[in-house]
């Protein structure tokens, strides 16, 4: 490629936006993955209810093993996608911070709120865990 043909490199104004644009992408990633988490966890405990009111027989046991297993595991990977967005989110942060230390210089609000991970994302990033314990208990309980 010729030097010609090389991009500029963009200004800070529109680093910032490219940038905040991501930073509401994993958001929303964060929002849907809550959502999937809640739903699932809904469908499961309902499930699992109804199982336990059901005829006891080989499939009964089994079925009262399996549940539990899946929400876990749903969990677990739900829990993994919420963790790599907020990851991704300081990534992102962190990116504008060496290229524009104070964006306020620019007359731009801050990318995200002040400070590490904020109180926000504590229902993201516990329910999962909760979850997996409520289903553990659940499987393991006498």
């Amino acid at each position: 490629m010729t030097e010609d043909l090389k991009p500029g490199r963009i200004d800070d104004v529109a680093y910032y936006n490219q940038l905040r644009s991501r930073v509401e992408h994993e958001d929303n990633l964060i929002v849907n993955r809550t959502l999937w988490l809640l739903g699932a966890q809904s469908f499961l405990f309902t499930a699992y209810a109804i199982a336990m009111n059901g005829p006891e027989d080989r499939r009964h046991a089994v079925l009262l093993r399996l549940l539990p297993l899946v929400a876990v595991i749903s969990s677990a990977l739900i829990f993994v996608g919420v963790a790599a967005a907020v990851r991704a989110m300081v990534w992102f942060r962190g990116a504008l911070r060496e290229r524009v230390p104070d964006e306020a210089r620019l007359g731009l609000p801050p990318l995200q709120t002040p400070g590490g991970v904020n109180a926000g994302l504590a229902a993201p990033l516990l329910l999962p865990p909760f979850f997996v314990v409520v289903w553990l208990f659940l499987l393991f309980a006498p």
